[in-house]
């Protein structure tokens, strides 16, 4: 018995440094993978954000010009709709409280928009929801690791 724990700590001693590179090697790895998957989310996350951003831009012009200058073109609440639903969905990819934050602003343009042109009210309840969820996207963009 003595013989074998000898001979297995001879051995292990030989090949210490090839044990120790192994080691290194799939820890190395392991970390590697991690990096590459946050990076990936990260890079995921910001894209989503900064059209969320864009399309939140897009919308509140759509929205000033439904309610202050009644132009039915450019203020058109059926492209509000498009964007309401983009904004949504590319919000289900921001942490959160992103999806909430999109489920609230979704809501109240479906509860506002029919108003919205002569409602001052309307126009708030969305802008409002524009603007929160607005500073939620900032937010997350200045938490990205």
């Amino acid at each position: 018995m003595k013989m074998n724990i000898r001979s297995i700590y001879s051995q292990f001693r030989a090949n210490i440094v090839a044990i120790v590179s192994v080691i290194v090697a799939l820890t190395g790895m392991a970390y590697n993978t991690y990096r590459n998957e946050k990076t990936e989310i990260n890079h995921n996350v910001r894209a989503a954000a900064f059209e969320t951003l864009k399309n939140l831009g897009e919308t509140q012009i759509l929205v000033d010009y439904a309610h202050f200058k009644k132009d039915r073109e450019r203020g058109d609440t059926r492209l509000g709709w498009g964007k309401m639903t983009l904004i949504h969905d590319l919000s289900q990819v921001l942490p959160a409280p992103g999806p909430e934050e999109a489920d609230l602003l979704l809501a109240a343009w479906r509860d506002n928009v029919d108003e919205l042109e002569n409602s001052t009210e309307s126009m708030v309840k969305i802008t409002d929801e524009i603007q929160r969820l607005r500073l939620t996207t900032i937010d997350i963009l200045n938490h990205l690791r």
